[in-house]
């Protein structure tokens, strides 16, 4: 008989959960067909038949342990991704791994073939960026005397690409983010 209250409480709060986790429904289903073939062989058919299911309230006060849950998706994560230092992505090698927000300025030349940004990776791996280069999220727009200016693309929550135009500046003026 307690076998049968178990199973009878682990029926109700699987209900209770198809009601409120969405997409869990048709495991949850398959789960409570095989909870009650197990009644059904314990007891019997006909103490299968008569037996009522307890409450809700009786579910909800039942032990956490009986079915784990799972989710789909953490509720706390960003909806947005960008393409800042703090993700760890697979990044290719060299210059075509380079992010927009890890770069640093280290200096600018002035070649044969127009300016070279001598810039720096957070691992302090130096590179030489010519103006059209690709990196891992846009690309070098242009390269002055003073600043470089990347075209960044990202995606936005609905994944539409969203292009902006970022200036790291070799002496950043007091106020501007660098």
């Amino acid at each position: 008989m307690q076998r049968m209250t178990l199973l009878l409480r682990h029926m109700a709060l699987v209900a209770l959960a198809t009601c409120c986790v969405p997409g869990a429904h048709a495991k949850q289903a398959q789960t409570a067909l095989q909870a009650q073939k197990t009644v059904q062989k314990a007891v019997g058919k006909k103490a299968a038949a008569t037996a009522r299911p307890q409450s809700s309230v009786n579910a909800v006060n039942a032990p956490a342990r009986e079915t784990p849950v799972t989710h789909l998706r953490d509720p706390f994560a960003a909806l947005v991704r960008t393409g800042d230092a703090g993700e760890h992505l697979n990044l290719p090698p060299g210059i075509a791994g380079l992010q927009v927000a890890t770069l640093r300025l280290q200096g600018l030349v002035k070649g044969p073939d127009g300016m070279i940004a001598v810039v720096a990776n957070p691992q302090d791996r130096v590179y030489f960026l010519h103006a059209g280069d690709r990196i891992f999220d846009g690309l070098v727009a242009t390269i002055d005397m003073d600043k470089i200016t990347f075209q960044q693309v990202n995606k936005d929550a609905f994944g539409r690409p969203v292009q902006r135009e970022i200036v790291k500046r070799l002496y950043p003026i007091a106020g501007e983010e660098q």
